[in-house]
């Protein structure tokens, strides 16, 4: 016979139901997007956290019309549940793994997932045949959905709740069309103060190249502004201003002729770089690492080629 002292009580398994719910929302920080995710009604999601926050007497989310965030008794209750349950999906994920192979959920920002990821895939694929990819791409925000193992963003190395790795740091030049060069006659530095600037996000790319390469009559706050370092390089290449980007990610369109660089003299190395993100105390698949070892050695290739030291 089974020692009482061992057994289960089964009365209070819908506890387990409402953590699950308060997990979701506090990571999606939404409770529409967690009732998505549990497949569940956003009323039954409210419902279940606010049988939680009772069992529990205390508050665990601050909530608004736009957003939810945690309480501080909030966030003290999701470190101590975030590894049990994470733990439990890590399980399921072995299962899979032995079953019908495994899903590598990822995010990553378009422009270094088309530059990078994709030249690096094959290769990881063919030594990782059970292995299918999931990409989520982001650029402004960071989403990291429960499934994601790993993201690789853009920043100044700092995300609350993450482990940041440096991975890869870009050094900024102006670039344009040959035409707009010709046309504008981009011959010194002071002819900028005739040019239309491209900004990518904000004008804070710009402001950063300004303070190393001071330009007299030069205004950054004036021009196009795109959110996405593609289309920031698609408007250069039609034309339309003089961007700021970075040379390891328009190196084939320079090597092309699509765009020039009036000043190549004139680089920065910028104070963000690329970073891979992953949760705090969380141990990483076999899978993850091998793709993080793989993203090393492509990068590695690319800083050759171009000359670079890491």
């Amino acid at each position: 016979m089974q020692d009482a002292s061992n057994s289960v009580n089964y009365s209070r398994m819908p506890h387990l139901a409402w953590f699950l719910a308060f997990k979701a929302v506090a990571e999606r920080q939404s409770f529409t997007l967690a009732s998505r995710d549990l497949h569940l009604t956003q009323p039954a999601v409210s419902q279940q956290v606010a049988k939680l926050e009772a069992l529990l007497k205390t508050r665990l989310f601050f909530r608004s019309p736009r957003k939810v965030e945690l309480t501080e008794e909030g966030k003290r209750l999701y470190k101590r549940i975030e590894l049990p349950f994470n733990a439990l999906l890590n399980i399921v994920d072995d299962f899979h793994v032995h079953a019908d192979g495994y899903i590598l959920n990822i995010e990553s920002e378009p422009v270094f997932s088309r530059i990078v990821i994709t030249k690096q895939l094959p290769h990881y694929l063919t030594n990782h045949q059970h292995v299918r990819v999931r990409q989520v791409l982001t650029t402004h925000h960071l989403d990291f959905l429960p499934e994601t193992e790993l993201a690789i963003k853009w920043g100044q190395g700092y995300w609350p709740g993450f482990d940041a790795k440096f991975l890869y740091g870009l050094h900024y030049v102006p670039v344009c069309s040959p035409e707009y060069q010709a046309s504008l006659g981009l011959d010194d530095p002071e002819d900028l103060a005739r040019a239309t600037f491209i900004h990518e996000r904000d004008y804070s790319d710009w402001q950063y190249w300004l303070k190393h390469y001071p330009v007299i009559g030069l205004d950054a706050h004036s021009g196009h502004v795109a959110g996405e370092s593609d289309v920031v390089t698609a408007m250069a290449m039609e034309g339309l201003g003089i961007a700021l980007c970075g040379y390891e990610l328009v190196r084939e369109h320079l090597d092309s002729g699509a765009l020039v660089m009036p000043f190549p003299q004139l680089k920065v190395l910028h104070h963000k770089a690329y970073y891979i993100l992953t949760r705090q105390e969380q141990p990483l698949s076999g899978e993850a690492l091998d793709f993080i070892r793989s993203l090393d050695e492509v990068i590695l290739q690319m800083q050759s080629e171009s000359g670079q030291a890491k």
